[in-house]
């Protein structure tokens, strides 16, 4: 039937799965307690959780916020930034790139981060985006591998990319 579009999206099951395996390689790395917002495709949290030890205000929103930029732009929070951060050339932007970064941010009340720790999640087979992760709390190539690892261990793993496919540490 046409005019009908279906979407497809993560289970709050494996929504957990993907925050509590991100929290276990977060422990089991050392690095400092995190925050994960696991949301579905269309921006909407499915599975919040915070460490203890993880300050309860800036980091949860933090992790929203990169969670809602993958949803967003349909990449990662890391692409994003480098996008408005870095010139063609791979130096600093310039002042009118950067400008239109953070009127983008301002116009979505703030809920975006151009900083690593936000990744989309996809259904292999099809590409269709199916949810995003966003971690913070330690540094943000930790974040994103504490995410990019919550996905890779989950029960639905072979049946999901990421964006980015791996992590700078895994290098």
């Amino acid at each position: 039937m046409s005019g009908i579009i279906t979407t497809k999206k993560l289970s709050m099951a494996v929504a957990d799965e993907i925050a509590t395996f991100a929290i276990r390689t977060c422990k089991a790395r050392g690095f400092k307690p995190i925050s994960v917002c696991v949301m579905d495709s269309n921006g909407y949290e499915i599975v919040t959780k915070r460490m203890d030890g993880c300050p309860p205000t800036a980091y949860p929103q933090i992790a929203r916020a990169k969670a809602i930029t993958c949803i967003s732009t349909g990449q990662s929070s890391r692409a994003y930034g480098e996008k408005y951060l870095r010139g063609k050339d791979g130096g600093d932007a310039g002042p009118s790139t950067f400008v239109r970064l953070i009127n983008q941010i301002d116009i979505v009340g703030g809920n975006m981060a151009c900083f690593p720790g936000g990744i989309i999640v996809k259904e292999a087979s099809t590409g269709d985006i199916l949810g995003s992760v966003g971690i913070s709390g330690a540094a943000g190539d930790e974040d994103e591998y504490c995410a990019l690892q919550g996905v890779q261990q989950c029960s639905l793993a072979t049946q999901l990319v990421t964006l980015p496919a791996s992590s700078v540490l895994e290098g």
